[in-house]
């Protein structure tokens, strides 16, 4: 009995240029297959696995805590509204309608470094967009060191990690007290390179591939000459769910796409008591990660009909979610989904621009004079990301001995409900104590 097997990778980069005159080409992240964990357990004694329909699981979520003070959980929730503002206005400026993936916290990583860096307006309108308020550097960064240190931790078997890099042409002096901050509440490795050399891109690219077990091996293909930093973050999610979904239920069926378009894919089956909820647009539940005493999970949003995923989208933010969450209860659910993968590259200066941080990307009005002593006219002339999520029915013996203790006493509700993602949704996917969305995706048949 297999659990179905989640990773993320994904990659935030922002450089730093001198002058407006010259762009830096990147060429787009190499992705290699991410399903690398396979193993069995055995199915529960107390279940009848000749019918699909009668192995019914609890995949409740139970939460602890990251230590985090009132206003630091406040300030993730502000957060929260970038991360829906983000991804929003990503999908509204896509010129093609596609199965995206976003890390928006990565992306509020990068952005906080440069925050870290800026003075004036440009610091200004960084918080304002992170919906940071008038909180200042040290309150910022001591929220992302916090989330650094205590994400890792809570849960022993869910591997989250995340990593800050900064590669600086050798000509640059950084200024002590910020090369001093990334260390301190970043944890960024720094590294002095001469960009004129085929090793230094060759490092760069070393960094990424160790940071993302080798799936992203090569961020850059060349460094342009008025290259003087770049910044990066790397996020590394992977993760089984709590409960499992059997491969020998798993189907190949009819996904109906946006463009009434019909395609074939393997959708997964099970029938389990989740955390359920519908509103006037779509319906949701909630699908548990790691052990006994999950923190991590993943929300399935799917529009009612007449609905699109673009009403979804539309009708997030921060306070809305919240509430849609607390109303969330136990139902039995007859849950199909397709087991899918996405790789996305997102650039993301204009989508910052429109959500009101413009002069970071200003040649002549940024004001990042907190960086370096040597170079004070810095600003940022690509902001992207690379992302990929796969999905499928891989998983560890860890989580077969969790569902064996859940299975037993287990008192079903009367109501079931449907819930057959056989046409494009949306996920997120959260940190449950501290409240932190992680991911951000949707899904349409590609």
């Amino acid at each position: 009995m297999k659990r179905v097997f989640i990773r993320t990778v994904l990659l935030t980069m922002a450089v730093i240029m001198l002058t407006a005159c010259t762009k830096n080409d990147l060429e787009e992240t190499t992705v290699s297959n991410i399903s690398d964990v396979s193993e069995t357990a055995d199915t529960p004694n107390n279940v009848n696995t000749s019918d699909p329909t009668e192995r019914v699981v609890m995949m409740l979520p139970e939460t602890t805590t990251i230590e985090l003070t009132d206003e630091q959980k406040s300030l993730i929730q502000s957060n929260n509204d970038f991360s829906f503002n983000l991804f929003r206005t990503i999908e509204q400026l896509a010129e093609k309608k596609q199965s995206n993936a976003l890390s928006p916290i990565s992306v509020t990583y990068v952005m906080g470094m440069l925050n870290d860096g800026a003075a004036g307006e440009t610091a200004q309108e960084i918080t304002s967009v992170l919906r940071f308020g008038n909180s200042d550097a040290t309150t910022v960064n001591e929220l992302c060191k916090d989330m650094i240190e205590g994400l890792p931790l809570v849960d022993p078997t869910v591997s989250m990690t995340m990593a800050n890099y900064i590669a600086a042409r050798q000509d640059v002096v950084m200024e002590d007290q910020f090369k001093k901050d990334m260390d301190t509440y970043y944890r960024a490795e720094t590294a002095s390179l001469d960009f004129s050399v085929p090793e230094a891109k060759q490092t760069i690219n070393d960094w990424c591939s160790r940071q993302t077990d080798g799936k992203i091996t090569e961020m850059i293909d060349d460094l342009d000459n008025s290259t003087v930093l770049i910044l990066l973050n790397a996020v590394n999610f992977k993760a089984n769910w709590t409960q499992k979904f059997d491969p020998q239920d798993t189907k190949t069926e009819k996904f109906f796409k946006d463009d009434n378009s019909i395609c074939k894919l393997p959708l997964m089956h099970r029938k389990a008591e989740v955390l359920y909820q519908a509103n006037d647009t779509y319906a949701s539940i909630y699908l548990p990660y790691g052990g006994r005493d999950p923190k991590w999970g993943m929300t399935v949003l799917l529009p009612n009909e007449g609905k699109t995923i673009e009403d979804i989208i539309n009708s997030l933010n921060a306070t809305g979610w919240k509430e849609a969450k607390g109303k969330m209860t136990p139902a039995i659910v007859d849950i199909v989904i397709p087991r899918f993968n996405t790789t996305s590259t997102n650039n993301l200066q204009d989508a910052i621009t429109s959500l009101g941080a413009p002069l970071v990307f200003d040649p002549e009005k940024a004001n990042l004079s907190k960086i370096s002593t040597s170079f004070k006219k810095l600003y940022v002339s690509k902001m992207m990301q690379k992302a990929a999520i796969e999905v499928n029915e891989k998983g560890t013996e860890l989580v077969a001995v969790t569902e064996a203790d859940i299975w037993y006493g287990l008192i079903l509700p009367e109501n079931l409900y449907n819930f057959h993602a056989n046409r494009p949704f949306v996920y997120v996917i959260q940190e449950a104590s501290s409240g932190a969305i992680f991911f951000i995706g949707t899904f349409r048949g590609e």
